[in-house]
């Protein structure tokens, strides 16, 4: 049984996160922590998730104390990093699915890594991943088209935009040299939505789109336990779930 401490365990993908762990006999919560300011602070763990007490409450910060086999992070930048600077100062494996990261801050994730198995997820869906697999393997194929268009949909609240699975693909696309210009993102911002993310690439009489719609949050919390039990096997090191992916071909 694997133990995981989730940072961020009050928001979207953290909530969901927890109740897929409760429900499944791999896997074990060793606690959870929220924003200083979370209504939930001081809340059972099991009260949050509406199952029976645990005996674990919600803290502002990850306990000096710990005792985990892995944490996970859905939260904010700030949050994230300092969920880094203890996994590497305790050499523990951490995944990382919080996006929004300046360039700066993921420098400081990079050489932290040194110190833990760092997984460094923008999205941790399977069909994301499948998504960026397409491009890099029929990428030439698109070179008679033109400029390929990135639309990304998500939630109201969500305040990184582009989005970090939206920069992931447009990086891919130019990593393939494929065009002279950069590829222009589209993000909107409305409602509940979990995320969508588009690719259109048009030429005279023809279009081509390659769709990834996720219509609920289970399935980043779902690629993020099968991530967990391939993280935890690892040495320390800067990961992404290309990895995972290409080691299971």
């Amino acid at each position: 049984m694997i133990e995981v401490y989730i940072s961020g365990v009050t928001g979207r993908v953290g909530k969901v996160l927890l109740d897929k762990i409760i429900k499944n006999k791999n896997f074990s919560v060793s606690g959870g922590s929220a924003s200083s300011n979370n209504t939930y602070i001081d809340l059972d763990l099991g009260n949050f998730n509406e199952t029976q007490s645990m005996g674990k409450k919600i803290t502002a910060s990850i306990p000096s104390n710990l005792e985990t086999d892995c944490i996970v992070d859905f939260s904010q930048p700030e949050s994230s990093l300092n969920a880094v600077k203890f996994a590497s100062e305790h050499n523990l494996p951490i995944l990382i699915g919080t996006t929004g990261f300046t360039e700066s801050q993921l420098q400081e994730i990079k050489v932290m890594s040194n110190s833990c198995p760092l997984l460094l997820a923008p999205n941790t869906s399977l069909g994301i991943n499948l998504m960026k697999d397409i491009i890099s393997k029929f990428g030439d194929g698109f070179k008679t088209f033109s400029l390929p268009v990135l639309q990304e949909k998500h939630h109201k609240d969500k305040k990184d935009s582009p989005s970090g699975t939206a920069l992931y693909l447009a990086n891919q696309l130019d990593s393939m040299d494929l065009y002279k210009e950069d590829i222009n993102i589209e993000s909107e911002r409305d409602g509940d939505a979990a995320g969508e993310h588009k690719i259109i690439f048009q030429r005279e009489y023809e279009s081509i789109e390659i769709v990834h719609k996720a219509s609920n949050r289970s399935i980043f919390a779902d690629g993020a336990l099968e991530a967990i039990k391939w993280l935890v096997l690892k040495k320390p090191g800067l990961y992404s779930m290309d990895d995972i992916y290409s080691s299971s071909n």
